[in-house]
């Protein structure tokens, strides 16, 4: 980053902002992108940095723009990011980064939860300018929910297989219903950073390391510990708890009979996008044998 303007990423907490002030001698898009900040208008900046991911050669850039996104993430968790909501046929969105870490082996997953007062008829999400995220699609389901509101809405889960974790850079997410209702939107996917990491302490026990302060306008960060019992071929769940806080580092006594289970192991870290909300989900599994004590 050039020195003006890691200068001007300081200004707000030691100048008063001036909204015609002339901060940049050049009149770019980047350029442009600081200001927004500056003027706390998070929203023209997203734009702008969307542009940016569109007309620009990004190789240099991205670290730049994806410091910029975590900074202007920081005053409400990324709700001001985009100002217009979701269109009414559209009630909610998720976008779901899974990692699962098992003992010689990686894996990557990509889940959408999209909930809807139609049926969907298409999904689809794409890296800029026209890559589709994976080719194959593990599994997609769709059944009815009821909201607060006594409305009955439809829940559509995608979950995507991915080679490698997902790109960082901009995405296009397009849907549409079995009425022919249409909607597209630009999103900007980075690499999150965690305030939580959980690995492997001992055979049974695991241990959960702080590596950031959260947001206090972001969720808390959720524990899910889950085992599997594995019989003629099939994986089921024998034990499931999540927690917010107070995280646990092994399974209570006598939570299970004592066995060989597959223990999961996760840390799911929330933060929005407008009205898209993002989770990044990063789990560490073993097989671990429970014997009476």
């Amino acid at each position: 980053m050039k020195p003006l303007l890691t200068a001007l990423l300081l200004l707000p907490a030691i100048v008063p902002i001036v909204a015609n002030a002339q901060w940049f001698e050049e009149n770019n898009a980047v350029t442009r992108m600081h200001k927004k900040l500056l003027e706390d208008d998070l929203s023209g900046m997203f734009d702008l940095m969307v542009q940016v991911w569109q007309q620009e050669s990004t190789d240099n850039l991205e670290p730049h723009l994806e410091s910029l996104l975590k900074q202007a993430t920081e005053k409400d968790c990324g709700k001001s990011l985009i100002a217009e909501g979701l269109p009414s046929w559209l009630d909610s969105i998720t976008i779901e980064k899974v990692s699962v870490q098992r003992p010689g082996r990686l894996s990557n997953k990509l889940k959408l939860q999209i909930t809807s007062e139609e049926p969907l008829s298409q999904v689809r999400l794409k890296l800029w300018p026209d890559t589709n995220i994976s080719k194959e699609v593990i599994d997609q389901d769709a059944f009815e929910t009821i909201t607060d509101e006594k409305r009955t809405l439809q829940e559509t889960e995608a979950t995507y297989s991915l080679s490698k974790p997902l790109k960082s850079g901009l995405y296009q997410l397009s849907i549409e219903d079995k009425a022919q209702n249409k909607w597209s939107h630009w999103i900007v996917i980075t690499e999150a950073e965690p305030v939580h990491v959980v690995r492997w302490d001992s055979k049974d026990s695991w241990t959960v390391d702080k590596k950031r302060l959260l947001n206090r306008y972001c969720p808390l960060p959720v524990q899910e510990v889950t085992v599997y019992d594995y019989r003629d071929g099939q994986y089921s769940s024998v034990w499931k708890k999540s927690y917010e806080s107070n995280y646990p580092v092994k399974l209570p006594r006598n939570a299970v009979e004592p066995e060989r289970y597959v223990v999961s192991v996760s840390m799911t870290q929330s933060q929005w996008q407008g009205p898209i909300l993002f989770k990044d989900k990063r789990t560490i599994s073993k097989t671990i044998d429970y014997t009476e004590e």
